[in-house]
């Protein structure tokens, strides 16, 4: 078969106009932290000219396993693995997996919590969430039939860690689902105060899952030592973090990283599976190796200093859309260390040419929000809060 067949003339015309309307908006997805100018094109090429393009290239369970003779990329998925748990203070011993998205980096979050809590403790463990964490929580608490308690938000988004008191059971083990960058303000959950209020109250086993989805690519980054350490796994004594690779990574599809102590597999490995040659902790049977060949690709053309250089841009143009939209007489609010800048929300004209994310908050009202990632110039900042402000003739 021609290896480069494509369908007939008509098909690409429409395909091709598809991909042009695509491209001319690319710049234009503001609500949502995705980098649109991902810089793909020479992984493509070289995916094309090594012919890895024309194979299924599938990863199957356990990356750090050594005896597995189908076709995999399991030796760059723990090079991936190994670079983000070290970044995020993670002295060895850990354990991780290229997950299929953040969604699947909580459930493996929440279910190895879960099992590890069982382990500890003969009673039923309890999730605590914030009610501004990612919905995702509460629905895979749902999944895995637990006992949820969603923890009230401050104003600023953060979790209300007096109500968390309250509402946390001293005679049930807790699992605590942490929000390091809230889903619609980007505010973090104060992780000292919440190791506090769980101190006080002596539960009979406790487990910390972050959802680090976005904030977790920039934040180890930043020169900022006091952003560094709130995913510092060895100072704040987390369990496990959840990171997306589609969101500040600039992997062009859904993807994610969960890293976890090494300790924790001992009780989440079930029986063997034979004709999978062993044991398999990973929820997901089979997962993309071509995403572990994308992510080892990203990571090694930037680096560590070319990651720091766009963290720190990020949150400078971050400031700059903040105090654009100000400059101009728009209601604004920014949590610290956030690209995420949120403000009254604008006409729907607006809403739709960019691709807001909206929300209706108890406290600020009808809300619209943006978030600033690598693509940003101050030009395209000062153009958007132009039509925001409804400044444009």
């Amino acid at each position: 078969m021609d290896r480069y067949i494509k369908p007939d003339s008509e098909i690409m015309k429409k395909l091709d106009a598809f991909a042009a309307g695509l491209r001319s908006r690319r710049f234009n997805q503001l609500g949502y932290p995705f980098d649109q100018e991902t810089s793909m094109a020479g992984f493509y090429r070289w995916l094309a000219g090594t012919g890895l393009c024309d194979l299924t290239l599938i990863n199957v369970g356990d990356p750090f396993k050594r005896d597995w003779d189908m076709l995999n990329t399991d030796a760059f998925e723990r090079e991936c693995v190994n670079f983000i748990a070290s970044s995020l203070g993670f002295k060895g011993g850990h354990w991780g997996v290229i997950s299929n998205g953040g969604t699947d980096g909580n459930m493996h979050g929440l279910y190895f919590g879960r099992r590890v809590l069982e382990a500890r403790s003969n009673v039923p463990s309890v999730l605590y969430v914030s009610d501004e964490a990612h919905y995702s929580v509460k629905k895979l608490g749902d999944i895995l039939g637990m006992e949820t308690r969603t923890i009230r938000a401050l104003e600023a988004g953060s979790m209300d860690v007096e109500d968390f008191e309250m509402k946390l059971d001293p005679n049930r083990p807790a699992l605590v689902a942490i929000a390091v960058g809230g889903t619609f303000k980007g505010a973090i959950d104060d992780q000292l105060a919440i190791s506090e209020a769980l101190k006080k109250a002596n539960p009979p086993a406790v487990y910390r899952h972050l959802d680090a989805a976005l904030f977790g690519g920039y934040l180890p980054f930043l020169d900022d030592p006091q952003a560094r350490g709130i995913l510092d796994a060895e100072a704040m004594g987390f369990d496990s973090v959840a990171v997306s690779g589609h969101k500040f990574y600039g992997l062009n599809e859904p993807a994610g990283i969960f890293v976890c102590r090494g300790e924790i597999l001992e009780h989440v490995q079930n029986s063997p599976v034979p004709y999978l040659n062993g044991l398999i902790p990973t929820i997901s049977c089979s997962r993309s190796g071509f995403d572990a060949l994308k992510l080892f690709w990203r990571i090694s053309i930037f680096g560590k200093e070319g990651l720091r250089r766009q963290a720190e841009r990020v949150l400078e143009n971050a400031e700059y859309f903040y105090r654009a939209l100000e400059k101009r007489g728009v209601p604004v609010w920014r949590n610290p260390y956030s690209n995420t800048v949120v403000f009254r929300r604008p006409p729907d004209e607006i809403i739709h040419k960019y691709a807001l994310a909206c929300s209706d908050d108890l406290h600020w009202g009808r809300l619209s929000h943006a978030v600033v990632m690598q693509y940003f110039t101050k030009e395209l900042c000062d153009s958007v809060a132009d039509d925001i402000a409804g400044m444009r003739a």
